[in-house]
């Protein structure tokens, strides 16, 4: 997934596809803003002996197309980030971005001033590319996981104290799976289920409300259980229940593939595509009625405006948004907006908002007519925004906190185009996104199909019990020759001075191994075909099909072997 490709020439048309998705409503809807605290200087994963400084109030920029929002009150704001690209299952591939992932989640959550702690093995390239998590991350294991729970909880617990609203994200990049009809995702050490998540994590960290935004396959299944089962079927009404995560009140989900594809990572973004578009909408992109702030309903149809354009719907990936009870917004933008990127749209485009190492921080499409405000990193390099449909490149200038768009000069492009994009991740961001879709935006109902790998039911034993059978039927196969060898060695033995009497005996003893054989032939054939069966039945739902024609007919079963 890692093809050499830049989307310099990406997202220039696309058919318009629907993508499934689902957003639950919160039941209520109060004025309740959680702004997190304005950063103060670099954190590291290991917290301060001197006590959390309490967050001020931030005041919201003034944006170019509302009259402004009111201040946020007094919330302070965590993360916990894990990226795992290599689970404690052996048989999984190796993930490429997840720890990339995780690195640009600590970045964005560090600039909205969040206190932020990383569980993340990353490779020698993440490493140069963003050396202060190469400077903070965790080992993601169970013991690590537990630690900075600890850690991040007294954080949350001291600032409740002092009278101060918290707000935690748990984020995780990296490999998901379901068995007996309960979902996880993969620690290296060991599987971190949803049941484990919401005991070991979000009730340990007790902050007023827990976001959890989940990147992995069969993430769905960590708020939801269903029945086991290996087969490929629509979802019947009912066929899910919500369980621990999905029954907490006070705590929001944003879950990727959640009809359980796979989930996916792309080259040129050196990220997994549902990651690099949700922080694409945090960095402002998906902040599409100016407030400041980020809505559940936003970020669901910002990502699905993202890639309704992709022909193939397989790539699309699907999420399932529900926001806490009591309020629907996602992430507080404007205490970091303070130092921001404006654009007017007079002009609707596709941009990509790129450092000087070429990470890829954001992404958007801004339809004719919808300005956007959005975050910038630090000063401690160029950023450069690109115009894709022309190669316009933009330096914004490290001194202002405030930059226009518009008062920019185009230069030359840095880079050439690497090569051809993928064929399908190249229609992302090819239509724009503005407030006319987020109003319009009718939330779909959850996946309609569900797909579990063997191991979760009873067909579970399928292959074991199928290579035992093989295993039977050869040495019943292999113990009927040495009866019939036997035999013929009796008969070769029989000469005509032999008395009558041992003749007749070895015409017994010829007679009953024989028998012997014939009846080990038996068993090993029906051992044999009962094990075949037992490893070549089909997962999916088969289908007899006959047919007919001039030379014959023939009878079969149809399905997935």
């Amino acid at each position: 997934m890692k093809a050499a490709a830049s989307l310099l020439t990406l997202l220039a048309t696309g058919a318009v596809g629907a993508m499934p998705l689902s957003v639950v409503t919160a039941p209520t809807h109060t004025a309740s803003v959680l702004a997190p605290p304005p950063a103060t200087g670099e954190h590291t994963s290991q917290p301060p002996a001197a006590a959390p400084a309490l967050p001020h109030t931030a005041t919201s920029p003034a944006s170019p197309h509302t009259t402004g929002a009111p201040a946020p009150p007094h919330t302070a704001a965590f993360a916990l980030v894990i990226g795992v690209n290599r689970g404690h299952e052996p048989d999984a591939p190796t993930l490429r971005f997840a720890d990339d992932d995780a690195a640009r989640y600590l970045d964005l959550f560090r600039m909205l001033g969040a206190r932020t702690y990383l569980l993340a093995r990353l490779d020698d390239n993440t490493r140069r590319l963003h050396p202060q998590a190469s400077a903070e991350a965790l080992d993601p294991n169970h013991a690590e996981l537990s630690s900075a729970v600890k850690k991040l909880g007294e954080d949350i617990s001291l600032a409740r104290r002092r009278g101060v609203e918290t707000v935690a994200y748990v984020i995780y990049a990296g490999h998901g799976n379901v068995r007996e009809g309960e979902g996880y995702v993969s620690l290296e050490d060991g599987p971190l289920t949803g049941r484990m998540l919401a005991t070991d994590v979000v009730d340990r960290l007790g902050a007023d409300r827990v976001h959890l935004i989940v990147d992995a396959c069969y993430s769905y299944f960590l708020a939801y259980s269903r029945a086991p089962g290996g087969q490929r079927r629509p979802l019947p009404a009912g066929f899910t229940r919500a369980v621990g995560l999905a029954l907490a009140d006070n705590v929001g989900l944003l879950l990727s593939t959640s009809s359980a594809r796979e989930s996916h990572e792309w080259e040129a973004f050196e990220a997994g595509i549902f990651n690099h578009e949700v922080r694409s909408g945090l960095f402002g992109a998906a902040d599409a009625d100016g407030d400041g702030q980020v809505s559940y309903r936003e970020i669901a149809a910002f990502v699905e405006r993202a890639n309704a354009a992709i022909p193939n719907e397989r790539f699309r990936p699907q999420v399932h948004a529900r926001p806490p009870k009591g309020s629907e917004q996602l992430v507080d933008l404007r205490a970091g907006l303070e130092r921001r990127l404006e654009v007017d749209g007079s002009r609707g485009a596709h941009y990509l908002l790129e450092d000087a190492n070429g990470v890829r921080l954001a992404e958007f499409h801004n339809a004719a007519g919808q300005p956007l405000r959005l975050l910038r990193p630090p000063p401690r390099g160029p950023v450069f925004l690109r115009r894709v449909e022309d190669e316009a490149e933009y330096l914004l200038p490290t001194t202002q906190d405030v930059v226009h768009l518009e008062s920019l000069s185009a230069e030359a492009p840095r880079v050439a185009s690497r090569g051809a994009a993928h064929a399908a991740f190249q229609h992302i961001f090819t239509l724009p996104f503005g407030r006319d879709f987020v109003a319009g935006f009718e939330p779909r109902p959850p996946p309609l199909t569900l797909v579990e790998p063997d191991g979760g039911g009873p067909w579970s034993w399928r292959k074991p019990l199928g290579w035992g059978a093989l295993t039977l039927g050869t040495l019943s196969l292999g113990a009927g020759a040495w009866a019939t060898l036997e035999a013929k060695s009796q008969r070769d033995g029989i000469t005509s001075g032999l008395p009558q009497q041992e003749v007749a005996r070895r015409n017994g003893r010829i007679h009953d191994l024989n028998t012997t054989g014939g009846l080990l032939y038996g068993a090993g054939g029906l051992a044999v075909l009962s094990g075949a069966l037992l490893l070549l039945w089909p997962d999916t739902q088969s289908l007899p099909v006959a047919a007919l024609g001039p030379e014959g007919a023939a009878l079969g079963l149809a399905g997935v072997f």
